[in-house]
């Protein structure tokens, strides 16, 4: 129950990280536009959720010695890399320049460590 319960709550924040990133995400090389509607961005947040989910653990596997090298600053490229496959497959995001897959991503991570990072169960101390 709880995976089902961060799973929605990804797929919530990446709807609204999306949306943020559309909105403020603009600059002379790099742009972030979104063609589609309420429905789109939360399909949007489900195919990012599965891709999160499936090959984000994977490719840090592979790439592990390169995060350890770079003390977990290559995380964002895999993230980004990601991201890119996302917007190959998905007709209504359209992303251009590496500052906008960049920029996009942070807002990502930021979305996600805040609404799923706020929902976290909390262990009760009890005294005895």
């Amino acid at each position: 129950m709880r995976f089902i319960t961060k799973f929605i709550l990804r797929i919530i924040a990446n709807a609204l990280a999306i949306f943020i990133a559309v909105r403020y995400i603009h600059g002379a090389n790099f742009d972030v536009s979104f063609t589609g509607d309420l429905v789109d961005y939360l399909m949007f947040g489900v195919i990012l959720a599965l891709a999160n989910t499936f090959i984000r653990p994977i490719l840090k596997i592979i790439s592990a010695p390169l995060i350890f090298i770079t003390l977990g600053l290559f995380v964002i490229i895999i993230n980004a890399v990601i991201l890119f496959g996302v917007d190959w497959f998905f007709e209504a995001l359209s992303i251009t320049g590496f500052m906008g897959y960049f920029w996009t991503t942070i807002i990502l991570a930021i979305a996600n460590a805040i609404i799923v990072g706020s929902f976290k169960k909390h262990k009760k101390v009890e005294n005895e």
